[in-house]
């Protein structure tokens, strides 16, 4: 149930049945030549669109959370940056406020690698105060699953290239595309990283990407989500099996 379209008294009304929410995380930085600032939004949006028309009755939809820590990328035009312990104490409060509200449960879709330091700390901070908290970075924790689709994966690689070609192929040009296999040895933070590690701001190969690939990614993700939503309606983290 998308949270920004109902009125107060409908969230009181139904807040006794649903007490999971699903918050889309993302941010605005540069995606190669060929794919929009707002990859990283769309992405998460487009997941919880689907989860909203199948899951509508049994989660809540949060508006998005549109910046998040992007320091390597800030080297390139558009890109937006928060540091992490900025935006690590602006989602706790998020989760706080839900909390606050009765929503117990709060998960955060997340499109962007540089929000994970930020949102791990804000999960973490939420389990402190009794609520149940889990990240999705949807292109990390489904990797094995992406890969029987497309043969690699990266930033503005084949498989988000082709997520954002089955989102919306008029704000993809495959026109300009570059590839950048550069692995470094260490994780290394240094001014401007993003000029070595991230060069022509991509990682990956995004020549076989396609529309197809994208909506088989995305069918996989709803299923996951799903299943996830599932797991934390019956509290299945709860348990140990062993």
């Amino acid at each position: 149930m998308r949270l920004s379209d109902i009125t107060s008294k409908k969230f009181e009304d139904e807040r006794k049945n649903i007490d999971i929410v699903v918050i889309p995380v993302g941010s605005l930085e540069a995606h190669g030549q060929h794919l929009p600032l707002g990859t990283d939004i769309f992405a998460p949006g487009l997941i919880c669109d689907r989860i909203e028309k199948r899951m509508g009755d049994r989660a809540w939809i949060a508006p998005g959370i549109s910046y998040g820590q992007s320091d390597s990328l800030s080297v390139y035009p558009g890109t937006i940056t928060i540091p992490s312990e900025v935006m690590a104490e602006y989602v706790f409060y998020v989760g706080k406020s839900f909390y606050d509200q009765g929503v117990k449960k709060i998960i955060l879709m997340n499109g962007h690698g540089g929000n994970v330091v930020a949102l791990r700390l804000a999960a973490e901070k939420l389990s402190r105060i009794g609520a149940a908290a889990v990240v999705v970075n949807w292109w990390m924790d489904y990797l094995d699953d992406i890969l029987t689709i497309t043969k690699t994966r990266g930033h503005a690689g084949e498989d988000e290239s082709s997520a954002m070609m089955y989102y919306n192929e008029d704000l993809v040009d495959m026109s300009t595309l570059f590839t950048n296999n550069h692995k470094s040895k260490y994780r290394v933070y240094f001014p401007n990283s993003g000029l070595v590690d991230l060069k022509h701001a991509i990682t990956g190969d995004p020549t076989e990407a396609s529309r197809e690939k994208g909506e088989k990614i995305f069918d996989m993700l709803e299923e996951k989500m799903c299943e996830l939503i599932t797991f934390m309606e019956n509290e299945e983290y709860l348990v140990n099996n062993d």
